[in-house]
């Protein structure tokens, strides 16, 4: 257990310092001070561990938001997701943006889709399953899409209110 969470730690510091691309197993082992055949008892190659770290960071966010939604506070989820992919930007670029985008995606909607399973659709004329295919869409590639631009362009806040005004005009929108 160690060992991952070393492996785990040592691929978060090396992000911080160059591209996924340019980082080898090696560079992992090395910074984790794990033998490399230690690395591939934990994982298959460096994709799966930066896929597992993308999973853990989906994971995360929701156990964040979801009470705050769950008390009724909407966009008091969406100021949650989005400060805390501020506090984390690096990380959340090179999930969304770099290797681990389409796990990010699927992740995602997994659990959007399992917390739908257990509530009412908000609206009549949208089925539940599109709606939440839609929203949680909307929610990724806007993050993705705020991820790519200078970190002083949007605020947290200025992302949470864009994200509030989409999903509620499309959401709520009349037949």
């Amino acid at each position: 257990m160690r060992s991952g969470a070393a492996l785990r730690d040592a691929l978060l510091y090396l992000l911080e310092r160059k591209s996924f691309d340019q980082i080898t197993v090696r560079d992992i082992c090395a910074e984790a001070g794990v033998h490399y055949a230690t690395f591939f008892r934990h994982h298959p190659g460096k994709e799966a561990l930066l896929d597992h770290i993308a999973a853990e960071q989906i994971a995360t966010s929701v156990e964040l938001t979801l009470p705050i939604k769950d008390a009724g506070d909407d966009r008091g989820s969406l100021d949650a997701l989005c400060a805390y992919v501020a506090e984390h930007r690096q990380l959340w670029a090179v999930l969304l943006n770099g290797g681990a985008g389409t796990t990010m995606r699927g992740e995602w909607l997994r659990h959007a889709r399992m917390v739908s399973e257990s509530r009412d659709s908000v609206t009549t004329w949208l089925p539940k399953e599109l709606g939440t295919i839609c929203s949680t869409s909307l929610i990724v590639e806007t993050i993705a899409w705020w991820l790519t631009q200078p970190e002083e362009a949007y605020s947290a806040s200025e992302v949470s209110n864009i994200l509030h005004r989409l999903i509620s005009a499309s959401t709520f929108a009349q037949r």
